[in-house]
């Protein structure tokens, strides 16, 4: 079981964080009900999960338009993560 410590405010509501962490940066942070748990993060990029999304055909009407005005044909690039790349 993790050691349970107590953070304590200061008149102006900040914590001063446990020496291990005081050299972060970036921290994501999770609330759930009283309870408030940071992770130590490098970037903030996100990345929605999208899997409920319904692929759907573009009409050749809008194709040809976007041709038009876009010529760069080179094969899209998704991504989950920032260390997940898949060319699709």
């Amino acid at each position: 079981m993790a050691e349970i410590n107590i953070l304590k405010t200061d008149s102006r509501g900040r914590i001063t964080l446990p020496r291990p962490f005081r050299s972060e940066s970036l921290f994501e942070y999770a609330i759930e009900g009283n309870q408030l748990t940071l992770y130590p993060v490098k970037t903030v990029r996100k990345f929605p999960d999208m899997s409920d999304l319904t692929e759907e055909e573009l009409s050749e009407e809008w194709k040809s338009m976007e041709l038009k005005v876009n010529r760069d044909a080179r094969p899209a690039i998704t991504a989950d993560s920032p260390d997940d790349k898949t060319t699709i």
